[in-house]
């Protein structure tokens, strides 16, 4: 099955795993890719990027632009992105940029519309992002499995909204859960995960100094009402991405902010949990011990990640991303390499 490779250098695509670097193709000149995703009930794959929002019908092979009206920053070259991008049952479309906004397509990606009722949260004039100038970013859109109108929106930073209307309007949920929020995994109806990271605006406020946070990763059992945290005493924090398959959970975190990877002073670590969360057992990687594995999927049945060094403050031009397979002992292997940070991976047919 074919393998997109998201980067902050565009996407790449390859045939299989395991590849050569020369059979990586450069598919998208898109620069930053912030994510590549597919659902059963939408045609295509879909792209969101520092250059906007793109689908394919073909399997990766060619792209078309959605013209998704765009934010206005991004850290790496003050550029406009799309930050978050989603399909729903109901045929609907929806992107998340930055400042941040959220736009929604109900005629197939040919034209947008600004959902003004997420302007219009209380907690919003306290979103901001750590790097100048500051604009929040929609990092995370998601639907609730088995209901396309509840959408789960997350800011970082700026916590996490709930919309039972297919984002007509929105409840503000900052105050459940920290404010630094990268991804949400919807379980089910009521079980969600969410990873995070280091800023807290009211610590910050308190003059206690940026990315003073406890980042981690939470869970709600009642749909967002109330989040824990349950890898408690986890000193590798920093974390942002979580995948679940086949019983286990996936999650690597790091010591530290991304600041701190600019010059590799900052050591990561990569953790399974067979329990849903009860403990978590820390396991070997290629890439070690600075390399963050962002992202997982599933390619021929076996669980795949990709690692780098994506989105820091100062690109990190000299770091190759990696494509990792776990093997049947639960050992990781190299399978691929390719010439920028890896963000993003879908497997998709052909």
């Amino acid at each position: 099955m074919t393998l997109l490779i998201g980067t902050d250098d565009g996407l790449y695509r390859v045939d299989d795993v395991p590849f050569e670097r020369d059979e990586a193709e450069r598919v998208l000149d898109c620069e930053v890719v912030t994510a590549v995703k597919s659902w059963d009930h939408a045609a295509g794959v879909f792209v969101a990027s520092s250059t906007g929002a793109y689908r394919s019908r073909d399997g990766g092979r060619t792209w078309e632009d959605l013209e998704v009206p765009l934010g206005d920053r991004f850290w790496h070259a003050g550029q406009s992105e799309v930050w978050s991008i989603l399909a729903t049952a109901d045929g609907a479309l929806y992107a998340g940029t930055n400042d941040p906004y959220i736009f929604r397509s109900v005629d197939d990606g040919e034209t947008w519309t600004e959902l003004k009722g997420f302007r219009d949260l209380p907690s919003r004039g306290h979103w901001e992002s750590p790097i100048d100038p500051h604009y929040a970013r929609l990092r995370a859109l998601e639907a609730v499995p088995g209901r396309p109108e509840r959408l789960i929106a997350g800011v970082e930073a700026g916590g996490i909204h709930l919309s039972d209307d297919a984002g007509q309007t929105w409840t503000d949920r900052r105050d459940t859960i920290v404010d630094d929020v990268h991804q949400i995994l919807p379980i089910s109806e009521d079980v969600w995960l969410a990873t995070t990271g280091y800023l807290d605006h009211d610590l910050e406020n308190l003059g206690l100094g940026h990315a003073v946070g406890e980042g981690g990763l939470w869970r709600t059992t009642d749909a967002g009402e109330s989040w824990s945290r349950i890898d408690a005493g986890n000193d590798f924090s920093y974390v942002r991405r979580v995948f679940v398959h086949d019983g286990t959970v996936f999650f690597c975190g790091g010591e530290e902010a991304p600041p701190a990877w600019v010059n590799d002073d900052h050591e990561v670590a990569l953790f399974e949990s067979t329990n849903f969360g009860r403990d978590f057992e820390r396991v070997p990687f290629p890439g070690e011990p600075h390399e963050i594995v962002e992202t997982w999927a599933v390619h021929d049945g076996d669980v795949i990640c990709g690692s780098g060094l994506f989105d820091v403050p100062d690109q990190r031009d000299d770091v190759e991303g990696r494509i990792m397979r776990r093997g049947d002992d639960g050992a990781y292997e190299t399978v691929g390499r390719v010439d920028a940070n890896v963000s993003r991976i879908e497997v998709v047919s052909a």
